[in-house]
């Protein structure tokens, strides 16, 4: 295939990788290369990527085939986004979280269709999550606390303290559990009565994902910084917890650098992004098969798994191409 180029791998111990990468750079329309950088979000029930430029002006691409869109800017660089209709494939509407504020967009057009808010939201937001069909929640990367927001009209409903999470999802009984790995806690969340009913120690960590029955997510050392309140995580484990007993079930040894944990390929796999590399870790023997080094450290990686499929944004300084990384 024309601009593909096909490399043998190494995994991190020096032996033979059972995983082959195909690679193949895509460009990106020139634009500044300033700003706190961008997230890439797949607009559902298709391979299509959102993100945006620095500087904020939106896009969409099919990593597959090249295709690639522009429209118009946002207040900043994309977050996060909440579909209207996530479920099905009329997902024509969305809210956007950006680093300057909230807005509405409409996802074929790529516009804006509404003022930007920021009362109450503030700025340099970085997490966005669907809470029911009338709340949203919004949080800073490691911040102590999460906004609700109505998807009405982008007002802020109720602060709660917490630690900010990085993952949500629905229990059983109406509630939602939050994991904030980097506070070393999950908090149960009463969406209805707005308010926090349990809290549930974790080891500390990074970058979790839901895959199945399954919370699987990098776990290891806190370690303080001269900055108050500030600490890094540095990973040494990948470890499952049950999503709804939060008892482990299996662990094994996280790769160097770790990020975080982008899910399972479609052999079941985990794919996991360190700062300069992807790897992909057995789901029976739980070791490295493979990994991808990267030309540069990862602005950003989107995991894509039926098509095992990773596609890895550059740093903003190198922000003028993408790579689509692809095994078999």
């Amino acid at each position: 295939m024309p601009g593909v180029s096909s490399v043998d791998v190494q995994d991190r111990v020096g032996e033979s990788a059972a995983v082959h990468f195909d690679v193949l750079r895509r460009a990106l329309p020139r634009s500044s290369r300033s700003g706190y950088g961008s997230a890439m979000v797949r607009v559902p029930n298709s391979t299509t990527v959102m993100s945006t430029l620095p500087g904020g002006k939106l896009y969409v691409c099919e990593p597959l085939t090249g295709d690639l869109r522009a429209g118009m800017r946002l207040a900043g660089d994309l977050r996060d986004v909440v579909f209207d209709d996530g479920e099905t494939n009329g997902a024509s509407e969305a809210w956007a979280l950006a680093t300057f504020g909230l807005c509405r967009i409409d996802v074929e057009s790529l516009t804006r269709t509404g003022d930007n808010v920021r009362r109450g939201i503030g700025k340099y937001q970085g997490r966005m999550v669907s809470l029911s069909e009338t709340v949203l929640g919004i949080s800073a990367y490691h911040g102590r606390s999460m906004l609700l927001v109505s998807r009405r009209d982008g007002t802020v409903i109720q602060r709660l303290r917490m630690g900010a999470p990085e993952l949500v999802y629905a229990l059983g009984d109406g509630r939602h559990r939050c994991w904030s790995p980097y506070h070393a806690v999950a908090t149960d969340l009463d969406v209805r009565a707005q308010r926090c009913v349990a809290r549930h120690p974790l080891p500390y960590g990074k970058g979790p994902i839901l895959a199945g029955d399954q919370v699987v997510v990098l776990c290891g050392e806190r370690q303080d910084t001269p900055f108050p309140n500030v600490w890094n995580i540095d990973p040494t484990h990948v470890v499952a917890f049950d999503a709804g007993t939060l008892t482990p079930v299996w662990s094994a040894a996280a790769p160097e650098q770790s990020i975080e944990v982008l899910g399972r390929d479609s052999s079941g796999r985990i794919v996991i992004a360190s700062r300069h590399a992807i790897s992909v870790l057995n789901s029976v023997a739980l070791e490295v098969e493979g990994t991808y080094d990267h030309h540069s450290d990862l602005g950003g990686a989107l995991l894509i798994p039926e098509h095992n499929c990773v596609v890895v944004r550059d740093p903003v300084h190198l922000a003028d191409s993408y790579s689509v990384v692809r095994w078999q």
